[in-house]
């Protein structure tokens, strides 16, 4: 019978470990240890035996995260959650509960487990006709979120959903614009065993673009790699070392002749300063955010403004208003990280003076906040309200309180 994801009221069930240990203080005791223990090796031991514990170990959670606060619960235990195969209900719920609250910080990895755990609505049988409705409506609500890894999480759900048919070319034909999330989907298909359209694969191994000295693009090249090289097996190609144009063609025809795709040889994409010297970008910053989604802000030094990882919406302010900003934005350059980052964070970087720090929620500063404010002014006084409001949302959670 197929797991009715979203039951109000979770059926008991028991979980018989091998040993016999049923004890409920046992579980507060490991789950204790898969947050807190001093060693990687024992956090890990213990947050790998509450995740395939399923239902006997949900109580023990939902208790510690009573006492200390959910996001005192750790990545590593809940992405061990969301890929263990535990499909209890009341497993499930807890996960749904994470992914739809918030201010949850993995969040998009409880969501990630819903969808691993989605049937394939061409197989279901009457009787799972309710269940697979409820999953199609949670994966809709966060299909377009402002966080990425959500809405890919989100997508992935659904297309496993519809694996047959149109729905899953419909999945993919939803508008993307960070180039992150459309690679992850791909993987996260090819690692459920489903072949989707590949050709984002094959276009981040040939990105070289950065954000601020972080080499992003390169990143996904590396992770469109590995996912070629494990779906390929035995067929993907010896690499030519050193020859990137014969190493991704050779990449290439192997895709094509395992999937039948009609893939397309990947253009070079660098950073346009490389380009054009004009385009230089003299500072900037990144925030990064599971409930409010990340933004990407870079700027020249005649006030061109790039926004999004890749740069690929631009807006121009008023050369006297830039100017002012830009004489002020020293009050950015901060000496050392500000806050205890645990998740969600805003990096700034300027080339003069030069500057790389770290900013924690509710830590920011306020002559840094009240830059930031000006700029998001001046880009509404621009007529580019949206991106103004975007970048007020985006910061807000880090103003120092």
């Amino acid at each position: 019978m197929l797991l009715l994801l979203f039951a109000v009221v979770a059926a008991p069930v028991l979980a018989f470990w091998p040993d016999g240990e049923q004890d409920p203080d046992q579980w507060q005791k490991h789950v204790k240890n898969a947050c807190e223990a001093r060693r990687y090796g024992t956090r890990l031991a213990a947050a790998r035996r509450v995740a395939t514990a399923g239902a006997a170990a949900v109580p023990a959670i939902k208790a510690y995260s009573h006492k200390k606060g959910r996001n005192a619960v750790p990545i590593s235990l809940v992405d061990l959650i969301a890929n263990s195969k535990t499909t209890s209900p009341e497993t499930v719920v807890l996960l749904q509960a994470w992914a739809e609250d918030l201010d949850f910080y993995w969040r998009s990895s409880a969501l990630r487990g819903l969808a691993l755990r989605a049937q394939d609505g061409s197989k279901a049988t009457a009787g799972d006709n309710v269940a697979t409705a409820k999953q199609t409506l949670l994966f809709d609500k966060y299909r377009d979120d402002p966080a990425w890894k959500m809405r890919t999480n989100a997508r992935l759900g659904l297309a496993i959903i519809n694996a047959e048919g149109t729905g899953a070319d419909k999945v993919f034909a939803l508008a993307e614009a960070d180039p992150r999330a459309r690679v992850r989907l791909t993987r996260l298909l090819l690692e459920q065993g489903r072949t989707p359209p590949l050709q984002p694969l094959i276009d981040a191994l040939a990105d070289q673009r950065t954000f601020l000295g972080i080499p992003w693009g390169a990143r996904l090249g590396l992770e469109s790699s590995k996912a070629l090289n494990v779906w390929l097996g035995a067929d993907f190609p010896e690499l030519v070392g050193g020859d990137y144009g014969k190493s991704i063609a050779a990449i290439l025809a192997a895709a094509k002749r395992k999937s039948g795709q009609e893939l397309t040889e990947p253009k070079a994409k660098v950073d346009q300063e490389s380009v054009d010297q004009g385009s230089v970008v003299i500072g900037g910053f990144a925030i990064a955010s599971c409930k409010y989604g990340d933004q990407f802000v870079q700027w020249q030094a005649d006030g061109t403004l790039k926004f999004g990882i890749d740069g690929a919406r631009t807006a121009k302010l008023p050369t006297g208003q830039w100017q002012e900003l830009l004489q002020q934005r020293t009050v950015l350059a901060l000496e050392k990280n500000v806050g205890v980052v645990v998740c969600d964070k805003m990096q700034v970087v300027l080339v003069d003076p030069k500057t790389r720090i770290d900013v924690a929620p509710g830590s920011l500063p306020s002559a840094a906040s009240e830059w930031l404010k000006r700029l998001a002014l001046t880009l509404e006084e621009a007529n580019e309200t949206e991106l103004s409001a975007n970048l007020r949302r985006g910061f807000s959670q880090f103003e120092g309180r």
